[in-house]
Formats: C-alpha cells, structure tokens, sequence
C-alpha cells in the first residue's frame, strides 16, 4: 500500500489521467451495461443519455478531488476548495472567456449554412428559442462545474511546478481534457448511428 502511495505521489497527473478515464468510461459501461443489457433502441438510450453524460463528467472532479486529498492531505484539499471561491481576474475577462467560443462555432455554422442548411445553427431552427438557449447554458454550466475543478484544480498545478503555461496546455489539451474529445462525444460513439445523438444534447443542438 505504501508502494502504491509513494508511486501516485510521484506521477500525479500520469494517475490522474488514468483514474479519470477509469471513473468515468467505467461510469458509462455501468449506465449502458447494466443488468438489462445494452440499450437496443431510441427511446432507451433517450433515457439513459443523461446518465452517461453525468458519468462521463463526473470523473475529473472526483479523480482531483481524491488525488487532492491522497497527494496533498488535509491543507491541499483546503486550498483546492479555496481557488475554486478565488476571483483572479475582473469579470470581464471571464465574459470573454464564456462568449467567444459560442460566438465563434456560430459564425463557422453560419459560414458552413452557406454551403448546406443542415449546418445552420439549431436555435435558429427551433421553434422554442428560449427554452434551448437556456438549456445549453445550463449543460455548459454543469459540464464546467463537474469538470474543470479537476482539470484546472488538480492536473494544471501538477504540470505547472515542472512545465511552462505552453508546455501544460500542450498536455491537458492533448493527453486530458480537450484531446481525448472522448467527453461527451465519445459517450455518442457508443450509440448507434440511428440514435438521437447531438439532438438530445442541449449544449450541442443550440449551436
């Protein structure tokens, strides 16, 4: 058991890595691998989607929160719970932060939309405006909160006491967080091609 603690402590990110895709993949082949089997049609997987998607997102902050606990003990996980409450930068920036992806894939869909109308952004197509808008909000809102506290609360510090801000983004883009773009879309991989994917996916179908 030492042995184990003592390899953890040496490569924390490398096990940070592992337990999160092992948390939340496992997470997902328990949801559609459960005691009545794989889902074999649209309305079963319509109801198990959130489920999978909750897996799938769940595993970083759970992973971070544990190796927190394991690595740093009792003051690491009091910091961690305080840069999560810590503002560093004004408002505005975080504005910036928020509204400048949405605001980027749109103007790429409205671009493609000139091409093919199935690219055109799906809010522009609904009947019921506000109700998706408001929904895709609240998916990117709970996806950030269940994710990033393990991302930015755990891997990025790691990699920042041996690498550079490059050098770690190169790395959590690559090897974790956006690379493995396995989160949610490769929850969507699992389903077959005539389920619902991006439709039942409010954070997808208002773009």
């Amino acid at each position: 058991m030492t042995d184990i603690k003592t390899s953890i402590k040496r490569h924390p990110v490398l096990t940070y890595f592992a337990l999160t895709f092992a948390i939340s993949w496992g997470g997902v082949l328990l949801v559609i691998g459960g005691p009545g089997g794989i889902p074999a049609n649209t309305e079963q997987l319509e109801l198990l989607l959130p489920f999978v998607v909750l897996a799938l997102t769940i595993g970083p902050s759970v992973a971070g929160i544990l190796l927190t606990g394991l690595v740093d003990g009792g003051p690491g996980l009091r910091e961690f719970l305080a840069r999560l409450r810590r503002w560093r930068v004004d408002a505005r920036w975080y504005a910036v932060a928020l509204l400048t992806p949405p605001l980027l894939a749109t103007a790429t869909l409205f671009a493609l939309a000139l091409t093919s109308p199935v690219f055109l952004p799906g809010i522009f197509a609904s009947d019921d405006k506000a109700s998706l808008l408001l929904s895709g909000i609240i998916a990117g809102l709970v996806g950030g909160l269940f994710e990033e506290p393990g991302w930015t609360g755990f891997a990025v510090p790691k990699l920042r006491q041996r690498y550079g801000v490059f050098t770690t983004g190169l790395i959590v883009g690559s090897c974790g967080e956006r690379g493995t773009s396995l989160w949610p879309s490769g929850g969507a991989a699992l389903l077959p091609e005539s389920s619902p994917r991006c439709s039942s996916c409010p954070s997808f179908s208002s773009m």
